[in-house]
């Protein structure tokens, strides 16, 4: 019998956490303009997700047990902060997909690695694409995901637990400073 791909608790903790993000990254203009936060929800739904479900993915595709799950506590901290500040300021930590050990085998550091390195490749090779679509087509929502994308890759990226960074860097620490590198890169894009 084929596993589920989503348990309905997982459905649920990736809405809600994508409904509150759509919510932060778009306080406080969305309540003047609605629309805000549809756009915010589609890129952060493509950003945030896309990452988070790479680790997933290739996690399940290395034969472990895979899923996301929400973190109240960061969530509640995030729309604090975006309250506080008036949106000035935010820092969202809705979450995380969380893997181990499977009927077939327990997690490898070089699986580990791999499964860290997935999310922040994700981003980097979407703020790439996005970069090239500003270049032909600029305008604030590109230039928005290109930010969000680079700026998840970088965080993610920095070398200590329990990031992304600290796995791939135990891992192959070259692997790292080139994704590092690619990174920062495509985050210089965003402020130069």
């Amino acid at each position: 019998m084929a596993r589920k791909l989503f348990s309905r608790i997982e459905l649920r903790d990736i809405l809600l956490s994508l409904a509150v993000l759509a919510v932060v990254f778009s306080y406080p203009e969305f309540m003047a303009r609605p629309e805000l936060l549809v756009t915010s929800l589609l890129i952060l739904g493509i950003a945030f997700m896309g990452h988070e479900l790479s680790h997933k993915f290739i996690a399940r595709r290395f034969g472990y047990w895979a899923e996301f799950q929400m973190w109240p506590f960061g969530l509640g901290i995030a729309l604090l902060m975006a309250i506080v500040t008036s949106g000035n300021f935010i820092f969202a930590a809705p979450g995380a997909v969380v893997f181990g050990a499977s009927l077939l085998r327990t997690p490898r550091a070089n699986d580990v690695g791999k499964i860290g390195l997935a999310g922040p490749l994700f981003n980097i090779v979407s703020a790439a694409a996005l970069i090239g679509a500003f270049m032909l087509y600029p305008g604030g929502i590109l230039f928005t995901a290109i930010a969000i994308n680079a700026w998840l890759a970088v965080f993610n990226l920095i070398p200590v637990y329990p990031l992304d960074g600290q796995k791939v860097f135990s891992w192959d620490w070259r692997v790292w400073v080139l994704t590092i590198a690619m990174a920062v890169g495509e985050l210089l894009f965003v402020f130069f």
